[in-house]
C-alpha cells in the first residue's frame, strides 16, 4: 500500500513538472500590441492572452501553457498581424518569441 502511494505521488509530480510551460511574447516592434492568440494547433478556440491589457514596446507577456503544439497570433494597435504556427513546447520548458516588424503577416 504504501509503495503504491508513494508511486502515484512520483507520477503526479511528474507530471505537473513536466506538463506546463512558460511562454513570454517580447514586443521588439515601435507599436502596442492589443492582443495576444494563443490556440493549440488545430484547434478552432483562440484565447487572448492579454485580457484588458495592452502589450507596449519593448515589453513582454508571460504565461503557462500545457506541453503541445501551439499557434500563436498576435494584432497591433493598427491591426497588423504577426503569426507563428505549429510551435513545439515541451513540459518543463520555456518558449520566448521576439516579435520584431519583419514577422509582420503579408497576406
Amino acid at each position: 500500500m504504501r509503495t503504491a502511494a508513494a508511486a502515484l505521488l512520483l507520477i503526479t509530480a511528474l507530471a505537473i513538472a513536466g506538463g506546463s510551460a512558460t511562454v513570454e511574447i517580447k514586443n521588439c516592434t515601435s507599436t502596442d500590441f492589443y492582443f495576444v492568440w494563443v490556440t493549440e494547433s488545430g484547434r478552432e478556440k483562440w484565447i487572448d492572452m492579454l485580457g484588458l491589457s495592452i502589450l507596449p514596446p519593448d515589453s513582454s507577456a508571460i504565461f503557462q501553457v500545457t506541453e503541445g503544439f501551439y499557434d500563436f497570433r498576435i494584432e497591433d494597435c493598427e491591426w497588423r498581424t504577426y503569426s507563428f504556427s505549429n510551435i513545439p513546447i515541451a513540459g518543463g520548458s520555456s518558449f520566448v518569441w521576439e516579435v520584431l516588424p519583419v514577422h509582420e503577416d503579408t497576406d
